[in-house]
């Protein structure tokens, strides 16, 4: 009865650390001795204490990533592709300027005009650069164990999910923001949540939009201004902000 009592305190332990259905279907489905059960709840809760270590983790005291990329449209799955992508590296509330990715990625379908007049990329540019499988794994080693940022991140996630479904069976696995979610928390006043006007009410001057590593920094300017907003208004941690995002869709 005791050892009972154990096992449903341990189970009722992960449960409150936030342990997902498929971590305790994967425990329910252990079969072997009582050492290897132990041994694997100790490490999933070693895990989550991580876990809940970064939360806590002021957002001053993090790293992030600030991404975006330019596309020939917004449809992946359609064939659309991949033109360029850009990322700049922000250390707590510091722009690191001389920490950036920044490239072309090669095309096999046509530039569609009116996108060459948004973004000024041509068919040349793209046409000698890497290929995207290069360029992701180079991407994802400048991401690191950063936080990714990016103002429409749903845009970057969409095709960077297609590519890696389709090459890896996986899916891009790093913690994300979208700064327009935030936003929305801030800027309660404002009646649309555009780049631009976004930019404009955080007083960060706008330059070659459209332009991956311009929009890039703009986005983590952006967020170094957010940062200091939400601290004023008592949001400190990542799990805070967690809260007042969910807070600020519910109303």
């Amino acid at each position: 009865m005791k050892e009972q009592s154990g096992f449903f305190a341990r189970i009722s332990q992960l449960l409150a650390r936030g342990v997902g259905k498929q971590q305790m279907n994967m425990f329910y489905g252990q079969r072997g001795s009582d050492l290897r059960q132990e041994a694997w709840m100790r490490s999933i809760l070693k895990e989550s204490q991580r876990h809940s270590a970064f939360l806590q983790t002021p957002l001053r005291g993090l790293t992030y990533t600030s991404l975006d990329i330019e596309t020939t449209g917004f449809h992946p799955e359609h064939g659309d592709e991949i033109l360029s992508i850009a990322a700049v590296r922000v250390n707590g509330n510091r722009l690191l300027e001389t920490e950036r990715f920044s490239t072309y990625v090669h095309s096999t379908i046509p530039i569609p005009p009116h996108i060459t007049e948004l973004t000024g990329i041509t068919e040349e540019e793209v046409g000698n650069a890497p290929p995207l499988d290069k360029v992701f794994a180079s991407l994802e080693a400048f991401i690191g164990s950063s936080i990714v940022l990016g103002y429409y991140i749903g845009h970057e996630l969409k095709f960077f999910n297609h590519f890696l479904w389709r090459t890896a069976r996986r899916r891009f696995g790093y913690r994300t923001l979208e700064m327009k979610k935030v936003a929305e928390c801030l800027y309660p006043e404002l009646g649309a949540y555009g780049m631009e006007e976004v930019l404009e009410k955080a007083g960060i001057q706008i330059e070659n939009r459209h332009h991956a590593l311009s929009d890039a920094q703009m986005t983590a300017k952006l967020w170094i201004v957010m940062q200091e907003q939400l601290e004023a208004a008592g949001v400190e941690t990542l799990e805070q902000l967690y809260a007042h995002l969910a807070n600020g869709q519910r109303r």
